[in-house]
């Protein structure tokens, strides 16, 4: 789990200086948002289950945070915003559209809150 965790706070914290110059970095603030919402999944995942999904399809992760979530009795609000951002990962990552600076905010405004619902979940999890 530290492993994800370490790399979605890493990939959180480059969104967030990418985005203080969103002209130059939308893409990138983008690209940031959906792989530090995957691997806020992976660690919120493995911190509830033990496991996680393997490969490419993260379809199945949302599901089965929504699974871990209601064995876990925890609201499974946030996975909302992960879904958002699972959405449009194929396209963020290899199509060949520029990325708006409006299209940027607003996944990282769903990586924000999806990495503040994690965080709850992972910071009760090591008080345990």
């Amino acid at each position: 789990m530290h492993v994800y965790y370490r790399r979605a706070v890493q990939l959180a914290d480059a969104m967030k200086l990418c985005r203080d110059d969103l002209r130059t970095y939308a893409a990138a603030v983008a690209l940031l948002a959906v792989h530090s919402a995957i691997s806020y999944s992976d660690a919120v995942l493995i911190g509830l289950s033990k496991t996680r999904p393997r490969g490419e399809n993260h379809r199945a992760a949302i599901s089965a945070l929504k699974q871990a979530c209601t064995r876990a009795k925890i609201d499974p609000g946030g996975i909302v915003h992960f879904e958002k951002l699972v959405r449009v990962k194929t396209d963020i990552s290899y199509g060949d559209q520029r990325v708006s600076d409006e299209k940027a905010e607003a996944l990282s405004i769903s990586a924000e809150r999806f990495q503040t619902w994690a965080e709850r979940i992972l910071q009760k999890q090591k008080g345990r």
